[in-house]
């Protein structure tokens, strides 16, 4: 699942905007007699917003999602019926590193293990998102692929994340649930994953 460029642009300040940048393109080229291409120019600008200026006024206005960028921190609980037909379960701590910009959104997650070592990563393969039914929140939903861990026998595998975005005032957080195409299939879900800071650098 690919998304459009301006998949996250509303789409009538969109359409108003590109008009009134091509006019104003249009009449400065011909009243300077500038040699430059009007799509050219309007791409680069919508570049230059989509990649940098996405997030700050006037520009976030262009765009119908909330910022959900950095790094969330929280509790994975896990259930999963093991060979014996027996319910196994837990809980570990997890990490969500959100990067993006006015046309992307892409998700790095990660585990750690009750030594402290980390799990193999996830990385995000697509990305679905809409306004919650009473439209003060966001859902993500999302496939991943995990790189699994040849050295203890973890094999790579999908699964999907169905996440809330909530804010509150300046606090962020994550809930939702999971489940993989694992044998057996592993489910489970997020306890208040939490925004701690800006920082999108990752362990992997």
């Amino acid at each position: 699942m690919k998304n459009s460029f301006f998949n996250y642009y509303k789409s009538s300040v969109l359409i108003m905007l590109i008009c009134a940048f091509a006019i104003a393109m249009y009449l400065a080229k011909d009243h300077w007699k500038l040699s430059f291409t009007i799509t050219g120019v309007i791409t680069s600008l919508f570049i230059i917003i989509s990649e940098y200026l996405w997030k700050f006024r006037p520009f976030k206005w262009l765009f119908w999602i909330d910022d959900f960028s950095g790094r969330y921190e929280g509790i994975l609980r896990y259930q999963y019926i093991d060979e014996d037909g027996n319910k196994q379960s837990g809980e570990r701590k997890h990490v969500k590193i959100i990067n993006q910009n006015g046309s992307r959104i892409s998700i790095a997650s990660f585990t750690l293990k009750a030594d402290e070592s980390k799990s193999s990563p996830s990385y995000s393969k697509g990305m679905f998102v809409e306004p919650t039914e009473d439209g003060h929140h966001y859902r993500l939903v999302y496939n991943y692929l995990n790189e699994g861990n040849s050295q203890i026998g973890f094999h790579p595998h999908f699964g999907t994340d169905v996440l809330k975005f909530i804010k509150t005032g300046d606090s962020k957080k994550l809930t939702g649930n999971y489940y993989t195409n694992r044998n057996p299939q592993t489910r489970g879900d997020y306890r208040e994953l939490k925004w701690v800071s800006s920082d999108l650098n990752h362990e992997f």
